[in-house]
């Protein structure tokens, strides 16, 4: 019985080798063409992967971008309401200004309308002085 065994496992490798020999180019083929395709299901995880990596990435600079973003219109606020704080201040000073000469102008008005009535001989000089011209009475 373990003759006919071993002379049917012979049967069944002769008749195996002989199909492999027969048709070695079809079983290269399935083989390559399994190898093939493992090979582009590793190369399109690899791939998907790398995309993932990728938006990530992309995703997170983003937000960075956006973070800096805010910062910056914070910091424009901040410049902008400075800004209108010392124009306020400065248009404050103006008016302050345009008041100190208008009380001038209207002292020397007065002195002047005095020097008028009560001097003017005073006033005459004070003229000469001020503008170089001299009085033709």
């Amino acid at each position: 019985m373990m003759a006919s065994l071993d002379c049917e496992v012979t049967m069944t490798k002769q008749a195996a080798l002989s199909f492999i020999l027969k048709n070695w180019k079809a079983i290269l083929i399935v083989v390559l063409s399994l190898a093939v395709a493992a090979k582009s299901q590793y190369d399109y995880r690899l791939m998907q992967e790398a995309y993932q990596t990728q938006t990530d990435s992309v995703k997170a600079q983003i937000e960075g971008l956006k973070e800096i973003h805010k910062e910056e219109l914070r910091e424009k606020q901040r410049l902008m309401e400075s800004h209108l704080e010392s124009i306020a201040a400065i248009e404050e000073d103006y008016e302050d200004a345009l008041q100190m000469i208008d009380e001038l102008r209207t002292d020397k008005k007065d002195q002047y309308k005095n020097k008028f009535n009560r001097d003017r001989e005073q006033l005459i000089k004070d003229i000469e002085e001020k503008f170089g011209i001299e009085y033709v009475p």
